[in-house]
């Protein structure tokens, strides 16, 4: 049953469009998939086969698009039809099952001229996305929080953070107001090569406000996943210091981060809700591990034609337990 549209900022973030519930069983699972690069003149018959094949292996009660689910090169969207024809294929497995499904942009779902404010529309018309645009006064398209709630529907047990990571430092330095092509320094340095995006302060705020909120409602803090397209300047301590972090998975590609620190990170420690901070981006990634008590990761990626390596094709599972705040994690390959 769908619920009401919500009147006011704190029904804004419990509102979705159906409820997401642990089951009697006491678990939620989520499957991420991260960087498909769907688009026109791409035969997607294999990508739509492993989507199908994921859910059916997995069985998620939710399942996140993790960013770049369109683009780049020829392979691309330029208008709200392209994008329709893509997502039908790409959510046809849950959207038969009737399972909620809900998306981030990366850093090319919009290179072709479809902004991401138009493409928002598209992906809320699919009876099952549960996505949100968010608010309008922060940053970026996509910025909201999944509650999920205990069998009954009564108490939130656990939230999931969506952010909007943008496309890149050339659209952050016309946001500030200095000249787009200003030149950023790669930290272990240099001038870095490629600047991907980042999570503006902004958006932080509205996460550390929303947090705090929800826990106010609950009367209590609530344990929770972030997810979000590009890795965090964090995510790179955790390849540089293996032992430490419980280093799993495979690394087969320079981790891209931004040139900047923004500061997320510490905020979801301070906050001490975040249990995982999981992002998409780099397709030969899949690796987690644990700093500072968050864990840390990629989802390796779906393309079978932006890269070819099969050892990181496919998705990252989460099941989470009412009642408990760690989770397990682990991919799931095609």
């Amino acid at each position: 049953m769908e619920m009401q549209k919500p009147v006011n900022r704190l029904e804004d973030a419990l509102y979705t469009k159906y409820p997401l519930r642990f089951g009697q069983d006491g678990k939620f699972r989520i499957l991420m998939v991260s960087d498909i690069h769907g688009g026109v003149g791409y035969a997607e018959k294999e990508t739509v086969n492993s989507m199908q094949e994921l859910v059916d292996r997995n069985h998620p009660d939710l399942v996140i698009l993790g960013g770049d689910t369109a683009g780049p090169g020829r392979i691309h969207v330029e208008n709200e039809a392209q994008l329709h024809f893509v997502l039908d294929g790409i959510t046809s497995p849950m959207e038969k099952a009737g399972i909620p499904w809900a998306h981030v942009y990366g850093n090319h779902d919009n290179n072709f001229g479809l902004p991401n404010e138009r493409q928002q529309a598209v992906y809320e018309a699919y009876p099952h996305c549960i996505s949100k645009a968010g608010p309008e006064e922060i940053s970026g398209v996509g910025n909201y929080v999944l509650p999920v709630w205990d069998a009954s529907g009564k108490e939130i047990l656990w939230n999931l953070f969506c952010l909007d990571s943008h496309r890149g430092m050339t659209e952050f330095a016309g946001q500030c107001g200095f000249p787009e092509d200003t030149e950023f320094l790669d930290p272990e340095g240099g001038r870095a090569q490629y600047s991907p995006g980042m999570v503006y302060f902004d958006q932080i705020m509205w996460y550390w406000e929303t947090s705090k909120a929800l826990e106010q409602c609950m009367g209590g803090r609530i344990p929770a996943l972030m997810f979000l397209h590009i890795p965090l300047r964090e995510h790179k301590l955790v390849l540089k210091n293996r032992e430490a972090c419980g280093f799993t998975g495979n690394q087969l590609g320079e981790e891209e981060c931004p040139p900047l620190n923004n500061g997320l990170f510490s905020a979801c420690l301070q906050r001490g809700d975040v249990k995982g901070i999981f992002c998409g981006h780099v397709h030969l990634n899949d690796f987690c591990g644990k700093y500072c008590g968050i864990m840390l990761g990629h989802d390796g990626y779906m393309s079978y034609h932006a890269c070819h390596e099969k050892r990181t094709r496919g998705g990252r599972v989460f099941e989470i337990t009412a009642g408990e705040s760690e989770f397990v994690t682990y991919m799931s390959y095609v």
